[in-house]
């Protein structure tokens, strides 16, 4: 049974809501990539991986310039790819694209409403909903791309799999006004879609690790378990600030801030990321986090620290940032004691704790080639603590 081109596109149409964030039916024919279904460079590069495996070739970045809505896409560059894959020898095709079913959907309605859903994007691996694959669930940080992920190496073994999250506001900041709480909820939803029951491992960067903390109590409220949480360099709440847009705006400027995974350098920071980080920030501040009954608690909570601060001490006392706000202190400067929890064990009084660093500041952990590390620590959180290949500092 050969591949049919309504099957090509369904799972097209199917990868490109995913990554935009949009339902499959709230995608129209005359839907622009970027300017109805934004499309940035970073929902870009994910799209782009993702169509190149279903399609079996490289799609240039500027196919989308090219053609640039969703029937211009469909019945111009997909239709020639179409055409090229049926000339090929029969033994070459694949018939295994998904059998979904996808209606046509004209445009009969004005200014209409799409819905918005976190987006979750397999980075490494192949989900499973048995034992035969560890997943490892990571929520974004203040950004909201789950890209920042991208540049993760493999994680040995093999056998886990390696889910990043988008914010479902990820190109609408300014619509970002529920409560971590809320969000979490929404995240649980897509989480149980690729795994519908635990045990379950959980992690995040940053503001990450906030959202983390509510999916467990979500998660748990729904009668499901975590057994890892995994904390990346995140400053627990109430213990610490939220930090000051001004403290990201600095780094913004002076280009401190990483690049989410991307290999080639950026000069500034867009302005959508910042947009996102605003109304993070907005949100953390009012996040007052009670500590996790102890029978909802993870089994083990991993932290891992950055070893480095983002400037010298002083270096920083030039910023004219206020370094009395102890977040901006803690993730600037760097952490005293990298074997303390900061606050996280009274959050979680009940749960194991493990405790590592790794190299690179903040911001940097998550780009080469400190990431390299970041794989291996990640590695040592799926095994026995008796088989980790890392010092880490543990106590319950």
């Amino acid at each position: 049974m050969s591949v049919t081109f309504d099957s090509m596109w369904a799972e097209c149409l199917r990868v490109i809501a995913n990554e935009t964030g949009f339902g499959v039916d709230d995608i129209d024919d005359d839907d622009d990539f970027t300017t109805d279904l934004g499309v940035n460079p970073i929902v870009l590069r994910s799209m782009v991986r993702c169509l190149k495996v279903i399609l079996k070739q490289d799609i240039p970045s500027a196919v989308f310039t090219q053609y640039p809505t969703i029937k211009e896409f469909r019945e111009g560059y997909l239709q020639a790819c179409f055409e090229s894959e049926k000339s090929r020898p029969q033994s070459q095709h694949s018939d295994k694209f998904p059998a979904l079913v996808v209606g046509k959907n004209p445009k009969n309605t004005p200014n209409k409403t799409k819905s918005r859903i976190p987006v979750s994007m397999v980075l490494q691996g192949k989900p499973a909903t048995d034992e035969s694959t560890t997943n490892i669930f990571l929520l974004p940080d203040g950004s909201g791309s789950g890209m920042a992920y991208a540049a993760m190496p493999h994680i040995y073994p093999y056998s886990v799999c390696l889910i990043a999250m988008n914010s479902p506001y990820l190109n609408s900041a300014t619509e970002y006004r529920c409560s971590i709480n809320e969000i979490a909820r929404q995240y649980v939803k897509e989480i149980r879609q690729r795994q519908p029951h635990g045990p379950y491992i959980i992690g995040g960067w940053s503001a990450g690790g906030y959202y983390s903390t509510e999916v467990v109590r979500e998660l748990a409220r729904q009668g499901e378990r975590v057994r890892k949480l995994i904390l990346l360099d995140s400053p627990c709440r109430p213990d610490f600030e939220d930090l000051p847009m001004e403290v990201v705006e600095y780094l913004s400027r002076n280009n401190l801030m990483g690049n989410w995974g991307s290999n080639s350098r950026i000069d500034n920071v867009p302005q959508w990321v910042l947009a996102h980080f605003r109304s993070t920030l907005r949100a953390v501040r009012e996040y007052i986090p009670e500590p996790v009954d102890s029978t909802d608690g993870p089994e083990e909570v991993c932290i891992i620290w950055s070893r480095d601060g983002v400037l010298p001490i002083q270096e920083l006392e030039k910023t004219g940032l206020d370094l009395s706000v102890r977040v901006s202190r803690f993730l600037l400067e760097g952490k005293p004691d990298l074997t303390r929890a900061y606050g996280w064990d009274r959050l979680f009084p009940e749960s194991r704790f493990s405790i590592s660093s790794m190299p690179g500041n903040h911001f940097s952990l998550i780009n080469k080639p400190n990431i390299n590390e970041l794989a291996v620590l990640l590695r040592d959180v799926v095994t026995e603590p008796s088989q980790r290949q890392r010092s880490w500092y543990s106590f319950q």
